[in-house]
């Protein structure tokens, strides 16, 4: 079966298995239900009922939003759809956020060439978790 994107967004559990699958951090039940509800866009890639692939974009939607949350299973790595799924993200950014609305990304180290083909360059960044 061939993967294909839907507008279906997942729910909890699909969300956090291809989080765990692809080798990213997993956060609690209601931390995620919050996360997910405040989406400002999501693409997922469905394989049947599996969600395989996904990206986000979080924020004010007027002068930041965040990508995050770019995961594709891991047998599914390497064929081109990190870069289909970000490509789908960044039209919808660009045909619907305000003009000179700032995206930015945490990129894991390796992955910088995928964002660098979307527009993203490289900059300095400090982050923090709550305790």
């Amino acid at each position: 079966m061939r993967p294909d994107f839907s507008a279906q967004a997942p729910d909890l559990a699909a969300f956090r298995a291809l989080r765990r699958a692809a080798g990213l951090s997993v956060v609690g039940e209601e931390a995620t239900r919050i996360a997910l509800r405040n989406t400002l866009h999501g693409v997922w890639l469905w394989e049947g009922d599996q969600l395989v692939g996904m990206a986000r974009l979080i924020g004010d939607g007027g002068s930041f939003a965040q990508v995050t949350d770019v995961a594709v299973h891991p047998r599914l790595q390497r064929q081109g759809w990190g870069h289909r799924i970000m490509a789908r993200l960044m039209r919808w950014a660009d045909d619907t956020l305000p003009s000179g609305c700032y995206i930015s990304l945490i990129a894991d180290p390796g992955a910088e060439a995928l964002y660098e083909r979307h527009g993203f360059a490289l900059r300095t960044g400090m982050a923090r978790r709550v305790p």
